[in-house]
């Protein structure tokens, strides 16, 4: 996986605001920060707890969730 550079100091500060997703037209995409990344195709997941919670995740029914759902799910 090839890490995009973002240089747009705007486009920095959105990133680094805590929100838990940016929004780009209608589409929304979940920012997860990720300790190193290597050059393939996929996301190693090395915490035994974030993995249970992934695999609980794409084993069970997953809607979409609204804005609020999300910040109360994390506790904001």
């Amino acid at each position: 996986m090839k890490p995009i550079k973002i240089d747009n100091l705007d486009i920095k500060k959105v990133v680094q605001s805590g929100n838990s997703y940016i929004q780009v037209g209608e589409r929304r995409f979940l920012l997860m920060e990720v300790e190193n990344s290597k050059e393939t195709d996929c996301y190693e997941v090395t915490d035994p707890d974030e993995e249970k919670q992934l695999l609980k995740a794409l084993n069970e029914n997953n809607p979409v969730l609204s804005e609020e759902e999300i910040k109360n799910k994390l506790g904001k």
